[in-house]
């Protein structure tokens, strides 16, 4: 759902100014697309067609292409989130009735690790729908007031076109754009209700595949059919032309899911799996972090329980002295063996248990132990 549809209903009817208008992130993008309205008049201009429905409608399918990446990588971010809704629920079910800090922070530590087995993380669904938000923001003053600023070929038309032929502009199949269908029985009032249902059918095939089947999702439904009928109430007051434009884009973006579900389903499940992790690990290199592997995906709680099983270097040499005949080593060896394994222990005796240095030194050893 367009959380700009709800923004845009908080306006007034005809609003002198939309409040975030002069935000400096968002007025480069109201000029963008205002030269893209504007280009898109040009053009049916010079052909001769003077239609404002049809540069609507091309208008809305420039900007939802535009927009198709951060579409795509909504909708595999929201299929991993559903392929690991399983084993989160599992870890929910397993700290149950578990209030206590220290089983709130291995709940948190092991959700963690099995975010990163699959390359995916708590904020990773949001980061798509707030990089575009600048630009959806754009869009609405752009549609409203076309006829007034944002779209220059528009005051040349105003210009140069006769005062029958401007009017004409604004009618599409009958029904002056210009006009807020109301509560009449005319063609307009079709408008909101196509609204409603596009909206509704885009928004449905949006969730269907993606949303984990648990009662936690259940608001999440109810707003699925409450929203496409409020924005089909905002349609009624609005006028005509920006009830056209939601629904071009409830229509193309129903479009965009077919056939960005018709491909996903092609893709095996490991295939998504192994593309976010080796973006996850390109993310850690950054960052001087090691890389993810199938070993380091453990929970937190067992790398706890293994860790003092094993040590790195020559500390782990000498604790594995028990074991090992060292009779062969010098006396400069062994000395520097019993000074590292001091040093060595006195670092995991000074970290609080807890504390990201012990977690530092539970990733360590694990990883560690695995080098061999």
């Amino acid at each position: 759902m367009n959380p700009l549809f709800m923004l845009a209903a908080s306006e007034a009817s005809a609003p002198a100014t939309f409040f975030y208008e002069n935000w400096f992130f968002i007025k480069p993008f109201i000029w963008i697309f205002g030269q893209i309205m504007s280009g898109i008049m040009w053009l049916l201009d010079k052909v001769g067609i003077y239609n404002i429905a049809l540069c609507i409608v091309l208008f809305t399918i420039v900007t939802k292409m535009l927009l198709l990446p951060f579409t795509i990588k909504q909708q595999k971010t929201a299929r991993m989130q559903a392929v690991i809704q399983p084993e989160i629920q599992a870890l929910q079910k397993k700290y149950q009735g578990k209030t206590d800090s220290v089983s709130r922070q291995k709940m948190y530590e092991e959700q963690q690790a099995i975010q990163q087995k699959y390359g995916v993380s708590m904020f990773s669904g949001c980061l798509p729908m707030l990089l575009q938000m600048p630009i959806l923001f754009a869009l609405y003053p752009v549609i409203y007031r076309m006829q007034t600023q944002y779209v220059p070929h528009y005051q040349v038309l105003k210009e140069t076109l006769p005062a029958d032929v401007l009017q004409k502009m604004w009618v599409f199949l009958g029904i002056n754009l210009l006009e807020a269908p109301g509560w009449r029985l005319t063609p307009a009032i079709l408008i909101p209700i196509l609204v409603a249902v596009t909206q509704f059918l885009s928004t449905k095939l949006l969730t269907s595949k993606q949303m984990p089947q648990d009662g936690s999702m259940s608001a999440m439904k109810s707003m699925n059919y409450i929203m496409p009928v409020m924005l089909g109430v905002f349609a009624v007051s609005f006028p005509a032309f920006l009830g056209l434009y939601w629904l071009v884009q409830s229509l193309v973006m129903a479009i965009q899911q077919l056939i960005i579900n018709k491909h996903l389903d092609k893709i095996p499940v490991e295939d998504l799996i192994k593309e976010n992790v080796e973006k996850a690990n390109k993310k850690r290199a950054r960052k001087g972090l090691p890389p993810i592997s199938d070993k380091a995906n453990m929970s937190t709680r067992q790398m706890g329980s293994s860790a003092n099983v094993s040590t790195p270097g020559l500390a782990g040499k000498a604790a594995a002295a028990k074991k090992t005949d060292y009779s062969g080593l010098s006396a400069e060896e062994k000395e520097a063996m019993v000074k590292e394994s001091k040093e060595y222990y006195a670092k995991k005796a000074a970290a609080a248990p807890g504390s990201l240095a012990a977690k530092a030194n539970m990733v360590r050893d694990y990883n560690e132990r695995n080098k061999k």
